[in-house]
């Protein structure tokens, strides 16, 4: 027998889900509400800050929106009482995030920045990789092969020392002092 619980759990999902079929069309229905809550908002501010951000906060008050359709629970309230303290908090978030720190902005245009450079520069990331593999390689050049395997498998691969005892048929303090020496002779050769 199915509970009142799980049929009032029913009811709610198919709500949201047409709520967010439809969500054009509920953005319009609340839209002049959304306009009056950020013009409520946006006087509250500083002019500056009022005079820049308004359309931007006005944008994020509508993803606010749209996020509140996935997660309204009718049980607990009209959709509006629900998403007007949600939106105030969005766009209170968005501020605080953009402008009120501004070390904060700078990180996030330098993580921004760096992203699209990694994304069109993968050549030359590669060839960086490249230039440090070989240079790796020949200063690994007069290693023994238990140096080589145990230094790759470490450092490259991720292993621990007892995994790579386990393929190399050593112990785990064998291959730590083995990892030791190696890593002593590694940072000499590729500094000379």
């Amino acid at each position: 027998m199915i509970s009142r619980k799980e049929v009032e759990d029913r009811i709610v999902r198919i709500l949201r889900e047409e709520y967010l079929k439809h969500s054009n069309e509920t953005l319009e229905k609340y839209e002049p509400q959304i306009k009056s809550t950020v013009r409520w908002y946006v006087s509250s501010l500083p002019r500056h800050i009022a005079g820049s951000e308004a359309h931007d906060l006005e944008a994020e008050a509508k993803m606010a929106f749209l996020d509140c359709l996935k997660t309204w629970d009718p049980r607990r309230g009209e959709l509006w009482s629900y998403v007007s303290v949600r939106l105030k908090g969005a766009m209170q978030d968005y501020l605080r995030k953009r402008g009120g720190d501004p070390v904060a902005g700078i990180y996030e245009h330098i993580i921004a920045s760096a992203n699209v450079y990694m994304a069109f520069n993968k050549k030359s990331i590669a060839h960086e990789e490249i230039d440090k593999t070989l240079h790796l390689d020949s200063a690994m050049k007069d290693f023994e092969e238990k140096e080589k395997a145990v230094i790759e498998k470490y450092y490259k691969e991720d292993k621990t020392f007892k995994e790579i005892g386990a393929e190399i048929g050593l112990s785990e303090s064998q291959v730590s002092r083995i990892c030791k020496d190696a890593t002593v002779k590694l940072k000499k050769a590729l500094r000379e």
